[in-house]
């Protein structure tokens, strides 16, 4: 009996120890396959976090995931299902374990992805769009908005938005049309993943007093390209102002009507929107004393309170290539020494972050308020020069690390950071002798130094050298060259308005020799377009970087086959072919106060 009890129990243990082995060997299993499932899990949403597409699944001795960028191999047995769902761009993985993987898939037709289509969403914007999309996985949307004459209408932009979800923004719509605008879904670089087309129906445009325009000429070969940005005043500098872009077929593709603003409904920018760095606008506002800046849309992002700090706008703001503001400004307290106000003579430096004023430039302590040329009795007063008005800055920009600026009444200037003048191109008559070292001297096209006094004094001209007269505009291209507008304001001192006066604007470029105290004129054009070019007032120039090619825009009262306003010349400067040219009439006149080509969309839309 005793043996029989231990053989039996030896069985039991043997039994138990086998059942624990089992237990064991089951229990190691598990862990070793929970590990290989987690790690699965792991490498396809390492993918799915790095925005990548599955591109397709095949099985050999494991299963291959091939994505945009890399391959994966998952281990058969850690998988029990895969449901393909292509018509929604991914593909269900049920692990072993039970869990759960959607992994975004190249799949086939992308119409899901719009969610929303919204015209007009800011209410100011009549040719713009808003479409809500929901991607498979981060991504870009690259939009074309589709010619309606010809692929040259075509406008193609590719985002810098990578969310799932984004709103993605249409512009450059024709009004009164069925815009067709495709949506490319792109990666994170650029590359076309799928795309769906869209249709987008506006309304026609009707406005009372909107200029009327035709397109003259246009070679687009040649052209630089871009959308053509019109900032038309309305009816007159007070008047509510209205921008708007016309392409080279001469075609309406974006426009603000700013007087449905609450916030700028009574907005006078006078020189009109100057695109940013970071792809909004600014503008002066004459008729509030403020800085706007506002978007694409016509949405009011910021704005900077000028009367706060003393002074009311006067046409130009520029921003300088430190990232503030130099703007052309009245100060509110400046007066004459026989105590009546002065106006237009003063420049500022603001700091769009802190709002702050940096530096304040008085061009009365710079140059002779007393060069003053009394009325002809024939010039309008509106355009003649006032012993308030003595200057009459309309323009600043940057010349290397100078400051640059036009005055109607006195010519070009540039002075640095600290108020010093550097130099100034102007007829040499009536400056006083403690300026004439500022004078710089003329030299003509052919590199022949000018010594004809009356040629100097402004009394005369030759085809190789003229002064600039009225300018506006400045550009500069080169730390020694500069182009201008030169409006041709009472050239040679003699008045516009006599009947028998042949009248013309020019763009001109000069070329600047400080060391020398010299001034060539290297090229100009616009003489032999008369009043077909003349523009006394107002008006823009435009280098184009691109193409090397330059903008010649007199804005208003020119002679077109329309009316009165004005024109839009692409030219070619080394030949003077004419490759795009445009007329504009409007009822005042006054068709722009300047015209800058550049990409509908900015940079980092």
């Amino acid at each position: 009996m005793m043996v029989t009890s231990r053989t039996q129990n030896n069985s039991a243990n043997k039994i138990i120890k086998l059942i624990l082995l089992v237990i064991l060997l089951s229990s190691c299993a598990k862990d070793k396959a929970t590990p290989i499932i987690i790690g699965s899990q792991q490498s396809l949403s390492s993918k799915i976090d790095a925005g990548e597409l599955l591109i397709n699944i095949s099985k050999n001795e494991d299963y291959i995931f091939t994505f945009e960028r890399e391959i994966l191999r998952i281990p058969l047995q850690d998988i029990s299902k895969i449901e393909a769902e292509l018509d929604r761009w991914r593909t269900k993985i049920i692990f072993r374990d039970g869990s759960e993987l959607i992994v975004p898939t190249k799949g086939t037709e992308l119409d899901y992805i719009v969610e929303k289509i919204k015209l007009n969403p800011s209410g100011y914007n009549p040719l713009a769009a808003l479409v809500d999309v929901w991607l498979p996985t981060y991504g870009r949307i690259k939009v074309t908005v589709k010619g309606k004459n010809s692929s040259i209408g075509t406008i193609t932009h590719l985002c810098q938005e990578n969310a799932i979800r984004q709103s993605v923004p249409i512009l450059g719509l024709y009004p009164d049309h069925d815009n067709l605008v495709d949506l490319t879904y792109t990666d994170m670089e650029g590359k076309e993943r799928g795309s769906t087309q869209i249709h987008i129906r506006t309304a026609a445009i009707s406005l009372a007093d909107f200029p009327k325009w035709k397109k003259v000429k246009a070679l687009p070969e040649k052209m630089e390209p871009g959308m053509n940005l019109i900032n038309y005043p309305g009816m007159s500098e007070a008047d509510v102002s209205l921008p708007y872009m016309l392409d080279s077929e001469g075609e309406l593709r974006w426009l603000l009507l700013l007087k449905s603003s609450p916030d700028l409904q009574k907005i006078s920018t006078s020189i009109g929107l100057k695109r940013t760095k970071k792809g909004t606008f600014i503008a002066g506002d004459q008729a509030q004393a403020r800085v706007v800046e506002i978007d694409m849309f016509g949405n009011l992002k910021r704005q900077w309170d000028l009367q706060k700090l003393g002074y009311g706008f006067h046409h130009e703001i520029t921003e300088s290539n430190n990232g503030n503001f130099l703007i052309t400004v009245t100060k509110t307290g400046a007066r004459l020494r026989n105590g009546e106000p002065r106006i237009n003579d003063h420049i500022i430096e603001l700091n769009p972050e802190s709002g702050t004023l940096v530096t304040e430039w008085d061009l009365a302590h710079q140059l002779d308020t007393s060069r003053y040329i009394k009325p002809d009795g024939i010039t309008p007063p509106i355009f003649s020069q006032t012993p308030n008005n003595w200057a009459h800055n309309n323009a600043v920009g940057e010349i290397g690390n100078d400051l640059l600026a036009t005055l109607r009444y006195q010519g070009i200037v540039s002075f640095n950071h600290s108020g010093s003048l550097r130099w100034i191109i102007s007829p040499h008559k009536l400056w006083k002798s403690q300026y004439h070292a500022l004078l710089l001297n003329p030299i003509a096209e052919d590199g022949t130094p000018v010594t004809d006094p009356a040629v100097i004094n402004g009394d005369a001209q030759i085809d190789g050298f003229d002064w600039p007269w009225g300018p506006h505009t400045p550009v500069a291209i080169a730390n020694d060259r500069l182009l201008v507008f030169d409006n041709g304001y009472d050239r040679n001192w003699i008045s516009n308005s006599i009947p028998s006066r042949t009248n013309y604007s020019r763009i001109v470029e000069y070329k600047i020799d400080v060391a020398n105290k010299t001034v060539q004129q290297l090229w100009s054009y616009g003489k032999e377009r008369g009043a077909k070019g003349f523009s006394l007032a107002v008006s823009g120039v435009q280098y184009l970087k691109q193409t090397g090619n330059v903008l010649f825009c007199p804005g208003m009262g020119v002679s077109t086959s329309l009316g009165t306003g004005g024109r839009i010349m692409e030219i070619n400067p080394k030949t003077k072919e004419i490759l795009f040219e445009l007329e504009i009439a409007a009822n005042s006149g006054f068709a722009f106060h300047r015209v800058t080509r550049m990409p509908l969309y900015p940079e980092n839309y």
